[in-house]
């Protein structure tokens, strides 16, 4: 009965990659995303026979078997870029991790920089498990997918100086390659396969975070600019994902610059309600210290706080930070949509909640 199980299982398995192998020949944008930076050598190895090609001609300087390892070397390279492509099912491993699709190899600042080439749907089956565990609701996760494709279109080109569109960390979007595929998430990409959201006119900006404690964050009051669609959300629970955060006095005024710690001063944390030094939804805009303004953004950075969604007093000889949320509070609340999910929300109506104004439409 387990090997008849098995069997099932396995071929379920292998049906669900074959169609979303052919639902994904159709045209799709292709990603470059960043994976090594500043080797001098990286090895590989090709799911498919394969062409090694210089970038700028297009001249084929070697060809591939299925399953060969081969290592590039900075010192013997002599084209500027080479580049390995293959059909929408060709799976690249980088230094021993396995990546969907190609890869392109740039010299630049005396070493190599290593470019996943990858169909977008097929990068976000790295992507989506990443960000949003298979564990969540199938609302979420659609809403996590439609959201980490309209991010990933809306930011092509971000590592642009560097070669490349998005780099495989949160400054962009987590990407664990082929690794981090599961079946219900492919599931629910194919489902939503190129919905983006939009202003009506072009896919915006949906940045999304883990847990904003209680109230999303205007974006203006993070990184500066406005965004009509990056207002403040009011999520089903407050309070949430509490932590704290000790700092000895002295180091904490040592990192500070400030000498000796005199005086703090920040008025006390009241989620949704905006003061002097507090934006609308209860993070810290500044906080006066020794009477000299510091951002929430520099204490987060600088102390390595979940959020800027805290309270923080000299208590004993140490400074005590203590918060909710976990990330930067703009945009989807990851653990928010899961919670409106529960409900009996649809992806898209959690998405019209987060990113206000804006509507779905499908692209390709």
């Amino acid at each position: 009965m387990k090997k008849l199980m098995r069997k099932i299982f396995l071929l379920t398995a292998l049906f669900a990659a074959l169609i979303f192998s052919k639902a994904n020949a159709a045209w799709q944008p292709e990603i470059r995303i960043g994976i090594l930076r500043g080797v001098n050598s990286v090895t590989l190895q090709t799911s498919a026979p394969c062409n090694i090609v210089d970038a700028d001609t297009q001249k084929i300087l070697r060809a591939v078997d299925a399953g060969e390892t081969f290592t590039i070397y900075f010192d013997e390279m002599t084209a500027d870029a080479l580049e390995i492509r293959g059909g929408y099912d060709l799976q690249t491993v980088i230094n021993g991790k396995k990546y969907f699709g190609g890869v392109r190899i740039n010299r630049q600042n005396n070493s190599l920089t290593v470019i996943n080439l990858a169909p977008v749907e097929e990068y976000l089956r790295g992507v989506v498990p990443e960000e949003m565990g298979a564990y969540f609701s199938a609302e979420a996760l659609k809403a996590q997918a439609v959201a980490a494709r309209s991010f990933t279109l809306k930011n092509r080109g971000r590592h642009g100086a560097e070669g490349f569109d998005l780099c495989a960390t949160s400054h962009c979007q987590f990407y664990g390659g082929v690794d981090s595929a599961q079946n219900l998430t492919d599931k629910i990409i194919l489902e939503t396969r190129g919905e983006i959201v939009t202003d009506g006119k072009r896919v915006v900006d949906t940045n999304f975070h883990t847990d904003s404690g209680g109230m999303t964050e205007n974006v203006a009051d993070v990184w500066g600019s406005a965004a009509p669609h990056l207002l403040p959300a009011v999520e089903l629970e407050t309070k949430t994902q509490p932590w704290t955060v000790e700092v000895p006095a002295k180091d904490f005024a040592a990192k500070l610059d400030i000498g000796e710690l005199k005086a703090i001063k920040l008025s006390k944390l009241e989620i949704g309600k905006a003061a002097a030094d507090r934006s609308k939804s209860g993070r810290v805009k500044f906080a006066l210290i020794n009477g000299k303004k510091f951002s929430g953004n520099d204490l987060r950075a600088k102390f390595s706080l979940p959020s800027t969604l805290f309270d923080m007093k000299l208590d004993g000889g140490k400074i005590i930070f203590s918060g909710y949320g976990r990330g930067h509070g703009v945009g989807m609340s990851q653990r928010g949509a899961e919670a409106y999910a529960k409900i009996g929300w649809s992806y898209d109506k959690i998405l019209a909640h987060y990113y206000r104004g804006t509507t779905l439409k499908k692209l390709y």
